[in-house]
């Protein structure tokens, strides 16, 4: 046996034992705001996430994920007073970069349904650009805040999943007391 194909040999070995262990999902999410800066139903765009388990105790998997989330906004009103006028058009567009740790448990009786918690840290670029006040204005705002979050999934097939998920993000900025933001993500994944 020649070492390509020796080599080819490994590599396809590895590749089914991999695929077997389903330690690497993907999943894509419907991301809401529901609380904080960035308002109550801030319309979303896509979630995208991956996470890797890289310690099963059966009854409980931990892992590391990296999800990124665009959300965007057109703000509109038109003000009135005393012959006067204000004008306000924006749009408003929030990328979420959000690194974590997680654990997945099983549930006896439901091994279907997985609840799951998860730490970590998100990083929020934001861009508006538009008039507000009577000013023409363009801005990057770049916010950082500590996560949590909970979620449950339920488990379509072997490889394919759907979930639901909360994200709570205490929010610190230099320029603006303390607060909290929050997100609902629906989605679908595929374990591999």
């Amino acid at each position: 046996m020649h070492v390509k194909q020796l080599l080819g040999l490994l590599f396809l070995v590895s590749v089914t034992t991999f695929a077997q262990d389903k330690k690497w999902s993907v999943e894509a999410n419907y991301p809401i705001s529901i609380a904080g800066d960035l308002g109550n139903d801030n319309p979303g765009i896509v979630d995208l996430g991956i996470k890797y388990r890289f310690l099963d105790f059966k009854v409980a998997k931990i892992g590391a994920g990296f999800n990124v989330g665009a959300l965007t906004d057109n703000i509109q009103s038109f003000d009135g007073f005393n012959g006067m006028s204000n004008t306000t058009d924006f749009r408003e567009t929030n990328w979420l970069f959000q690194p974590k740790i997680f654990s997945e448990f099983q549930i006896l009786g439901a091994p279907k349904f997985s609840p799951s918690i998860g730490v970590g840290y998100t990083f929020i670029n934001s861009y508006s650009e538009g008039r507000a006040g009577g000013e023409t204005f363009d801005n990057t705002n770049t916010d950082s805040g500590f996560n949590f979050n909970v979620g449950l999934s339920y488990d379509l097939s072997d490889k394919f999943f759907i979930q639901g998920q909360y994200d709570n993000i205490r929010h610190s900025s230099g320029f603006r007391p303390d607060y909290n933001l929050g997100f609902l993500k629906f989605g679908l994944g595929f374990r591999f």
